[in-house]
């Protein structure tokens, strides 16, 4: 009668097996939450800069009076306002800036509130999104794309959003 069961060699070479396969498997994983972050950030850099040339859009065919970003209306009839430069149709800034509870795209974004709570601002056009703060935990990359010594910046006699290496 023959047992059929493991012998202590065929499991330590099929724990190795899993050892060398963990050991190569690992360091693939381990940038996920930075290239998310990396990610979330240039998308929603992408969509600022698409609101941005929409309104621009919308300044140029528009006659005076329209509605722009998150329901703001102006009348460039009547000169500009606090939000909006009627001379070079884009908005003054993107929204509040403030030291605590940053509403950083109130302003220019439909729904804000998700975004801003992972972006900051400072009242002359820095931002930082989630691998462009300091305490990402995404370090210096080499690259175009945003990593914790990097800032993004608004323009806002020409709309542009663009980012800045650090």
């Amino acid at each position: 009668m023959k047992k059929s069961a493991f012998t202590l060699i065929e499991l330590i070479f099929v724990i190795v097996i899993i050892g060398v396969l963990a050991a190569v498997a690992v360091p693939k994983f381990s940038h996920l939450s930075s290239n998310a972050k990396i990610s979330s950030e240039m998308a929603t850099a992408a969509t600022v800069q698409s609101a941005l040339d929409d309104i621009h859009a919308e300044w140029i065919t528009a006659e005076g009076t329209f509605t722009w970003g998150n329901g703001n209306s102006i009348d460039c009839n009547n000169g500009s306002d606090a939000l909006f430069d009627c001379d070079n149709g884009y908005p003054k800034k993107l929204g509040e800036c403030a030291a605590t509870n940053s509403q950083a795209f109130q302003y220019l974004l439909k729904n804000p509130a998700g975004v801003d709570a992972k972006w900051s601002c400072t009242a002359n056009n820095d931002y930082h999104g989630p691998a462009s703060s300091t305490n990402s935990g995404v370090g210096e990359n080499g690259s175009d794309k945003p990593d914790s010594t990097d800032h993004w910046e608004y323009n806002d006699v020409n709309g542009t959003f663009i980012l800045i290496e650090g």
